[in-house]
């Protein structure tokens, strides 16, 4: 059996059997966590970013990516998953991790690739493809739209009698957990499309904050929380990011939703030392005795879950109305290249406080993550 499959389910069944710690806030919601026994600091190396090459095909919201991502894939293969943005704009999309090199002859095989993007977004009711980091181009924050591998897509169908009236929903989020940037990156890129029972319709895109970071483990509240050295030491690698969404506020356009939604990751890549904000260090160093990204690791930032969606709408104005990059209310009409098209149901006062944890499937990287994930 797979080396790395055989400490994938070892881990799982300590995972399952972790415990479960509160959370200290108003509501006292509890949390699930991930717990391993405890482990030894014995390594530090630091994780830093390559840089990509260029080509004449290229831009800034396509650029080439770090080689290591592709695994056995030339670029041209992962080259050919690419939309158009509401700017009219190339921008890269999701692709599965193993796929033809080329379409049209079978004969050719498949390749796989050192990274993933999870649920594939054409699910349900949703039959566009997003368009990764139209919203940081917005912003002006092209940085993360060359971190292609931490963007990720969530799908949950619709089932059960809560978030939002039976809806059905997809999250997509940039959330890499290789990488030293996200130590000091609070704003990063979301998405929200729902569609409820009723057929109402959401799709709000922005760059929205993940508050303050806070290295630690145990009991948990707000913020953009990631493992530090204390919590490999006692084998507790939980990441989770809360998002703060606010799409408009209702004085200008009428239209209001907000979300709350924690994006976790169970095996992030890395951790991190208090002070030090320019550097991370692989956990699997640590607790496997292996290279960074190795494909018999665990820890591959691929099992991965999202915290109480909850979801907020208020709209007595219009279905469509613009916004900047962050979710203010622009009060004219605006370019898509400098403002953001949002939407939202019309004559529609919801709250929805869900507080499940749904947890998504674990995506197989037979080639590791050499690059980050």
């Amino acid at each position: 059996m797979n080396p790395r499959l055989v400490v994938a389910i070892l881990l799982i069944i300590l995972l399952v059997c972790g415990f479960v710690f509160a959370e200290a806030d108003a509501t006292h919601r509890l949390r699930r966590t991930r717990t391993r026994s405890a482990t030894t600091i014995t390594s530090t190396t630091t994780i830093t970013a390559s840089s990509t090459t260029a080509s004449a095909g290229y831009s800034d919201t396509f650029p080439a990516v770090n080689p290591a991502i592709l695994g056995t894939c030339p670029p041209e293969v992962h080259d050919r998953y690419y939309v158009l943005g509401p700017d009219g704009r190339k921008y890269r999309t999701w692709h599965p991790v193993t796929v033809p090199i080329d379409p049209s002859n079978p004969a050719r095989g498949t390749c796989t690739f050192a990274h993933e993007h999870g649920d594939n977004p054409v699910q349900g009711g949703f039959r566009d493809m997003p368009a990764f980091g139209y919203a940081a181009k917005v912003a002006g924050m092209v940085e993360e739209i060359a971190a292609h591998a931490g963007f990720k897509v969530f799908y949950h169908r619709r089932e059960g009698s809560g978030l939002g009236n039976e809806a059905e929903w997809r999250i997509v989020v940039h959330q890499g957990t290789a990488g030293a940037r996200r130590l000091v990156q609070s704003f990063h890129s979301i998405q929200i499309d729902i569609v409820d029972s009723a057929g109402r319709r959401t799709s709000v895109t922005l760059m929205a904050p993940t508050g303050n970071l806070n290295p630690k483990c145990g009991p948990r509240v707000g913020d953009r929380i990631i493992p530090d050295e204390d919590c490999v030491r006692r084998g507790l690698f939980y990441e989770v990011w809360y998002f703060a969404i606010r799409v408009g506020t209702g004085s200008v356009n009428g239209a209001r939703f907000f979300a709350a939604p924690g994006i976790a990751v169970y095996n992030p890549m890395t951790y991190m030392k208090p002070g030090d904000y320019s550097n991370v260090y692989p956990i699997c160093s640590v607790v496997e005795g292996l290279p960074f990204g190795d494909a018999n690791s665990f820890f591959l930032g691929n099992l991965r879950a999202i915290e109480h969606p909850d979801f907020g709408w208020g709209n007595s104005g219009s279905e469509y109305f613009w916004t900047d990059a962050y979710g203010n209310e622009v009060s004219s009409s605006c370019s898509p290249s400098q403002c953001i098209r949002q939407r939202v149901p019309p004559n529609y006062f919801a709250w929805y406080d869900d507080d499940s944890v749904f947890n998504f499937p674990w995506i197989d990287l037979p080639f590791g993550a050499k690059g980050g994930n």
